[in-house]
């Protein structure tokens, strides 16, 4: 009657620290930003860009100069004169601006694309480096129940049950020894790394 109570009182002690172990766990979340494919593309060229909003011409206008001097009778005159060849120099040369809109770790990066040529927008693309957010969730048990067995050089064979608590282990075990027939208890605290 004694075996029975105590190995009814053993099950009752590893069902009841089964069943509370899974029931209090703890959830964790990670939360980490991945870089998606790049989407990019073009917003026309230079007859579709869209409608011109607004034109202007500055009253007083810098423009290219080049200095001449001239001699007359010992006299030194300079003449600025403007430099027409600059001007179509300028008008001629084809601008590429790329400047970077926004470049967030959370969003992402935008940056545009304009090709500026005879003073007109001649190209404008885009794109844009989506990123995204991604949550991992795991459950991660508090109390966690553990049995043992093992037999050692002295032929001592020990049973032993317990419970994780995070990283410290408290257990009960029962030894018995094949030698000398003896039986015993004991406890422990285990640690894990």
């Amino acid at each position: 009657m004694k075996k029975s109570g105590v190995a009814l009182l053993c099950v009752i002690c590893l069902a009841a620290g089964f069943f509370i172990g899974r029931k209090t766990v703890v959830t964790k979340e990670v939360v980490r930003y991945v870089k998606g494919d790049s989407v990019s593309g073009t917003l026309g060229t230079s007859g579709t860009l869209g409608t011109l909003v607004r034109e202007s011409v500055p009253d007083d206008p810098v423009l290219p100069v080049r200095l001449d001097t001239v001699w007359l009778n010992k006299a030194v005159y300079v003449a600025a004169t403007v430099d027409t060849a600059a001007i179509i120099a300028d008008y001629i040369a084809s601008r590429e601006y790329v400047p970077v809109l926004f470049d967030s770790p959370q969003l992402g990066q935008l940056s545009l694309s304009a090709t500026v040529q005879y003073n007109r927008l001649q190209d404008l693309s885009w794109t844009f480096v989506p990123v995204y957010k991604e949550v991992t969730r795991y459950r991660e048990p508090v109390w966690q129940p553990y049995a043992g067995a093992s037999l050692n050089t002295l032929w001592q064979v020990s049973f032993s049950a317990g419970t994780f608590y995070r990283n410290m282990a408290y257990e009960l075990q029962y030894v018995f020894d094949l030698e000398r027939g003896r039986k015993g208890y004991g406890a422990g605290v285990r640690y894990r790394f």
